[in-house]
């Protein structure tokens, strides 16, 4: 008898048992990531699947089972770690319990984010995650009428399950620190396209901040239109040519304030004597920039977890929390300081 594998187009699951001397039971329980197999059987029936180049008919398994286990995710852009890090805990976390991620990006566009999402359910997908909590009016009527497990992240929402944190809080945080430092003339840099709530808040908390020290902030240093680091050193220029050059810098995220970093120091500022300026999520660099930066810490990598999390429990009709509120933490680096005279 040979002991030759056969053709990966003709390899079934009673091949992978005997291969890896095991029942077919045991295969299948292993390839839909069941925890209850032992160690050493699981290692057999995946050596064994690996030898003999079996491939998984997820079409016949969706069928079986009702589930392709795939869980979707649009996110608004993948250029930054503010999402690439959550998705990466996110797919580590369900990925152990067998599912793959079916990834899309919406580029800041509610009518494209509803449309990648109709692409996602015509591959089956049994669960979503989202970002924010403003989407197209359809989306939501097309999420429950699905009546699929849906999660959305960054923002906290009420009426939907969600994972995020407070923005308003958070950004009056950081103003208040600034104000602390003796700050009266801000400026604040961000971009923020109709669907990214998120940044709205911000710059309310920002707002309302000031606003409690007696102090507007002006509508010229308000720059919202900034998404690249080119894009912050041009707004910085532009904040230190117009009529009230501010001595503290607000940004969006840490992507920004490296730009307005890299802009102030070619016109010859000094940060922090000359110049403070914060960034947002603190991002793996922000630490070990010429000047690290002052931001607000979120732990993406929790977001991602916990929106797994709950998507998992839900699709094994267990308990979840439908709202995680999480803290960000202000972290003071070198690039804010006292006001100038």
């Amino acid at each position: 008898m040979s002991d030759k594998p056969a053709l990966p187009g003709r390899v079934s699951l009673e091949d992978v048992a005997k291969r890896a001397g095991v029942s077919t039971a045991t295969v299948s329980r292993v390839l839909n990531g069941s925890a209850s197999v032992r160690q050493s059987r699981r290692e057999a029936v995946e050596r064994a699947c690996e030898e003999l180049g079996y491939v998984i008919n997820r079409a016949a398994r969706t069928l079986a089972s009702r589930r392709s286990m795939t869980i979707g995710a649009v996110v608004p852009t993948l250029a930054t770690e503010t999402f690439s890090r959550p998705l990466a805990a996110f797919q580590q976390q369900i990925h152990q319990s067998g599912y793959t991620l079916l990834l899309a990006n919406s580029d800041f566009d509610p009518q494209t984010e509803l449309q990648e999402v109709n692409k996602l359910v015509e591959y089956g997908i049994d669960a979503l995650m989202l970002v924010g909590n403003s989407h197209h009016p359809r989306l939501r009527e097309r999420i429950n009428q699905l009546d699929i497990p849906c999660v959305q992240t960054f923002s906290v929402d009420r009426q939907h399950p969600s994972v995020g944190y407070d923005n308003e809080h958070a950004a009056g945080e950081l103003t208040r620190h600034l104000l602390a430092l003796g700050h009266q003339r801000f400026g604040v840099i961000v971009g923020t396209p109709p669907s990214n709530d998120r940044v709205f808040d911000r710059i309310t908390g920002t707002r309302e901040a000031l606003a409690a020290a007696g102090i507007a902030l002006a509508e010229v240093n308000l720059i919202d239109n900034a998404f690249t680091m080119n894009d912050a050193r041009q707004a910085m220029f532009r904040l230190l040519d117009g009529p009230e050059p501010p001595t503290a810098v607000i940004c969006g995220n840490d992507l920004l304030a490296f730009g307005a970093l890299r802009g102030a120091g070619e016109r010859y500022l000094r940060v922090p004597n000359d110049i403070s300026i914060t960034g947002f999520n603190d991002y793996e660099y922000a630490e070990h920039l010429e000047h690290p930066l002052t931001t607000m810490r979120v732990e993406l990598d929790e977001i991602g977890r916990c929106a797994a999390d709950y998507l998992l429990a839900t699709l094994n009709g267990q308990p979840a929390t439908r709202q995680t509120l999480l803290t960000p933490r202000l972290i003071v680096r070198s690039s804010t300081g006292t006001a100038p005279r």
